[in-house]
This record gives C-alpha cells, sequence and structure tokens, in this order.
C-alpha cells in the first residue's frame, strides 16, 4: 500500500494566506488565473506538479529567512511547508 504525502488543513490555510497575498499585486491574468487554479485544486484535495510549482514559487517568493520581524516558529512552519511541497513534487515526477 504506498502513502501519499497530502498537505493539512492549516498548510491549505497557510498557502491560500500567501497566496492571497501576493495574487493581488500580479500584473498578468494568467498568473492570476494559475493561482486561483492551485487553490481550487488545494481545495478539493487534488494538486498536479503545476499546481505544486507554483505552491513552491510563491513560498520562496515569501521567505521569511529575509524578514527580520518573523518569528522562529513561523519561520519554521515555512521552511517545512516549502520542504514538504517539494518532496511531494520529487514523489510525482
Amino acid at each position: 500500500m504506498e502513502t501519499y504525502l497530502r498537505f493539512t488543513d492549516d498548510e491549505i490555510a497557510v498557502i491560500d494566506g500567501v497566496m492571497a497575498s501576493i495574487c493581488p499585486r500580479m500584473p498578468e491574468t494568467s498568473l492570476q488565473n494559475a493561482y486561483r487554479s492551485t487553490h481550487e485544486h488545494l481545495q478539493k484535495g487534488h494538486v498536479e506538479p503545476s499546481d505544486l510549482n507554483r505552491i513552491i514559487s510563491a513560498l520562496e517568493f515569501t521567505n521569511p529567512a529575509q524578514c527580520t520581524s518573523c518569528n522562529k516558529e513561523s519561520y519554521r512552519e515555512m521552511t517545512t511547508l516549502l520542504l514538504k511541497t517539494k518532496a511531494m513534487l520529487r514523489a510525482v515526477l
């Protein structure tokens, strides 16, 4: 029996929050539509490799290591989520 990595509800909330914070700032409508598609896939529990790549890009863009006012727990959670997403992508490729 194979075990697949899945995002928890809390992780989905963090990812949605990150994407919601950067999506309105995107000048291209196609990028905004891509992130909306990723949001829908997260809500349905079925993410595709392209979604995982978008999530990685969003998490790397908002890297808390560059934030001097971020606390250690936030940094750890974001880093863990980024590593998990990368592992999920490697598992499907």
